[in-house]
């Protein structure tokens, strides 16, 4: 596999999901280079919003918060996080972000896999 660079203005895969918790800007997954082996993400978290509780089954999840202030929530614990604040998410653990201030936050988020399973997880299971 041969080094890669994505510089800024590069084409990036975005979800948005502005009409409920935020958005997600891939800068590194499977998708955009072919065999990664790992995903790193921009997330954007809206004022006042959360994000559905989640998993994946097939890798870790890093979190370090970029700005503003929200609380993680991992398997039922709240970690309530700051600038420069990191939680690790391990494999299978149900997880939400949620954002109680009244402007976004911005995370850079990295999955030990290029190619995240995503599995919705209703609350209290």
């Amino acid at each position: 596999m041969q080094p890669t660079l994505h510089a800024s203005g590069h084409a990036r895969k975005l979800e948005a999901h502005s009409e409920t918790w935020g958005a997600m800007c891939w800068l590194i997954e499977d998708r955009l280079v072919p065999s990664a082996g790992v995903s790193v993400a921009r997330m954007t978290i809206n004022a006042e919003a959360i994000s559905p509780t989640h998993r994946h089954p097939n890798c870790n999840e890093t979190i370090v918060l970029l700005s503003g202030n929200v609380t993680c929530i991992v398997d039922d614990q709240e970690y309530l996080i700051k600038v420069g604040d990191v939680v690790f998410v391990p494999r299978g653990s149900a997880h939400a972000i949620r954002n109680e201030t009244n402007q976004a936050a911005v995370a850079m988020v990295s999955y030990s896999a290029g190619a995240r399973v995503y599995e919705a997880v209703k609350t209290g299971e």
